[in-house]
């Protein structure tokens, strides 16, 4: 049997329900590939902190012990693309429950793919605001570009699912709905996906930024 160490993490304290989300998604994950879970670490501290306490004890554990260390989420682990790239070095083994087909090496290219994408975004947004500034637009809490940036990186965030659930063979938009509601992966606003839903995701996600 698959043994796994889990690990789940929100950055700030008051976010209790992303806890229990994400170990409903470790969860569904064990019921529906199987294993045993070891020991499950809990935290809440930033994902660009790489000194995280219980993190280290999830790694540690999974050295000594021989586990796999199991996450709802690739972010939960880390936000830095070089923290991932040491952890791939390491002798640790990494599984996403919301990619369980991704192995170690595809999780490393998903997550320099999802900063690059967020640097260019930003960098992008930051332009267009400016010129805008320039041009004497007054530019508010709720302006457009900054709606649409929003938008985009969630969009670009899902697209590893996506592209994961498209590898296993199902392609159409309500195929892709079905499975993500499967995983127990809830929209943006928290619901259930519809056919719609995933097919105006793809399509931000397939926009080009300003």
């Amino acid at each position: 049997m698959v043994r796994y160490t889990a690990y789940i993490r929100t950055s700030r304290k008051s976010q209790i329900n992303g806890l229990e989300a994400q170990k409903d998604i470790i969860d569904r994950f064990i019921d529906q590939y199987g294993g045993e879970i070891v020991n499950l670490y809990s935290e809440q501290e930033s994902g660009r902190k790489d000194n995280r306490v219980e993190l280290a004890k999830a790694l540690d554990e999974c050295k000594k012990q021989k586990t796999i260390l199991l996450v709802a989420k690739l972010d939960r682990v880390s936000r830095r693309v070089s923290f991932i790239a040491k952890l791939i070095e390491s002798s640790i083994d990494l599984k996403v429950a919301e990619m369980p087909n991704a192995d170690t090496f595809q999780l490393h290219i998903y997550s320099a793919l999802a900063a690059a994408e967020a640097n260019m975004i930003s960098v992008r947004t930051k332009q267009a605001l400016a010129v805008k500034k320039a041009q004497g637009v007054i530019l508010g809490r709720g302006d457009k570009l900054e709606v649409a940036k929003a938008a985009r990186n969630y969009a670009n965030s899902m697209m590893p699912i996506i592209n994961d659930i498209k590898d296993i063979g199902i392609k159409s938009y309500n195929g892709i709905a079905k499975e993500l509601n499967t995983r127990g992966i809830l929209s943006r606003n928290g619901n259930n996906w519809s056919a719609a839903q995933v097919k105006r995701l793809i399509g931000y996600s397939d926009l080009v930024s300003v």
